[in-house]
């Protein structure tokens, strides 16, 4: 029975996190431009939750190259932004080697990712490379 809240707590809190892009919209959140993302990113540590729960590391080097840790597995890539302001990677294994991009919202002191207009999960930057990823 325990268990069971825990589970249920933790869902409503995933989801009051979860919002989507038309919430943010209607809240005057914009998608952050191109300029935003890479000042952001390149060079620092995206620590966060995907939707699912899964926990990551992903260090963005100003090359273009990453590296991301999630649980016992890691993976190495090459990241870019869009001229519309996406951010995207390009894995070796994870997501099955596809590119894939996102578009990301600062919301609440975190940013928020969504993937094809799906909500894919929220992530804090830390300075540089803090976890020698």
């Amino acid at each position: 029975m325990n268990r069971l809240l825990a589970c249920a707590a933790a869902a409503l809190l995933l989801s009051a996190c979860a919002s989507t892009e038309k919430e943010l919209a209607d809240k005057g959140i914009k998608p952050l431009d191109a300029a935003k993302v890479r000042i952001l990113l390149s060079g620092n540590t995206a620590t966060g939750t995907t939707a699912s729960g899964s926990g990551f590391m992903i260090y963005n080097a100003p090359d273009g190259t990453t590296r991301g840790k999630s649980g016992n597995s890691s993976d190495t890539g090459k990241w870019d932004v869009t001229a519309d302001g996406q951010h995207c990677n390009h894995w070796t294994s994870w997501r099955g080697g596809e590119r894939r991009c996102a578009r990301l919202y600062e919301a609440d002191g975190e940013i928020r990712y969504f993937d094809g207009g799906n909500y894919a999960g929220r992530f804090k930057i830390e300075q540089g490379n803090p976890y020698k990823l």
